[in-house]
């Protein structure tokens, strides 16, 4: 979840560059990033332990890098469309991953008689990566910065709900107050862009 914490950037972000910005986007904003920490739920976690603080560290970093992203495809001029750009994105991103796996676990290989592994690279890389990036951009080049990550944050409640009805997981108070909090949140984003 502390992933998606986008929007906690994408407010100050879309100030500084002029983005309008209204009080019930603000409260919105406020009331899904209070959903999350509820369901994060930081009390449970060992401070002391370095590879769950550096770990929450990294995944708001993605959190800011994904704002940044966010407020670039909103301010770009395109010359191309999404689709077109795709190839090119996924290629470049492609090479790179390679070199930093290549750096960072020079040891590490995948097994070539494992086939549910290679099928779920498979799926990921060739179809389910760029649909979902394709389907970023469209929706970055298309809303506001604020309403584009509020709405991003569906991806982690589909989730809930579908570990909920698929794998029995326990509906626990802090999931339940949570996902109301950001489901009101995004509610409230959405009912004041509509207004405009």
């Amino acid at each position: 979840m502390l992933a998606y914490t986008t929007t906690l950037w994408i407010v100050p972000l879309s100030l500084l560059i002029g983005e309008k910005v209204g009080w019930r986007a603000v409260a919105g904003v406020l009331l899904g990033l209070a959903g999350i920490v509820v369901l994060v739920d930081p009390l449970r976690f060992d401070w002391n332990d370095k590879a769950i603080i550096w770990g929450h560290v990294w995944l708001l970093l993605a959190g800011f890098t994904w704002a940044i992203a966010i407020v670039h495809i909103r301010r770009h001029r395109w010359k191309l469309t999404p689709l077109d750009a795709l190839p090119w994105q996924m290629s470049v991103a492609t090479v790179l991953l390679w070199i930093l796996a290549l750096l960072a676990e020079p040891a590490g290989y995948l097994e070539p008689g494992k086939s549910e592994l290679w099928m779920a690279l498979l799926y990921i890389g060739a179809f389910a990566g760029p649909i979902a990036t394709w389907a970023a951009v469209s929706v970055g080049r298309s809303l506001p910065p604020v309403i584009g990550s509020m709405s991003m944050l569906g991806v982690p409640l589909l989730s809930i709900a579908s570990s909920v009805v698929l794998l029995g997981e326990t509906v626990t108070a802090p999931l339940a107050i949570g996902t109301a909090l950001v489901i009101a949140g995004i509610a409230i984003v959405i009912l004041d862009r509509s207004r405009d």
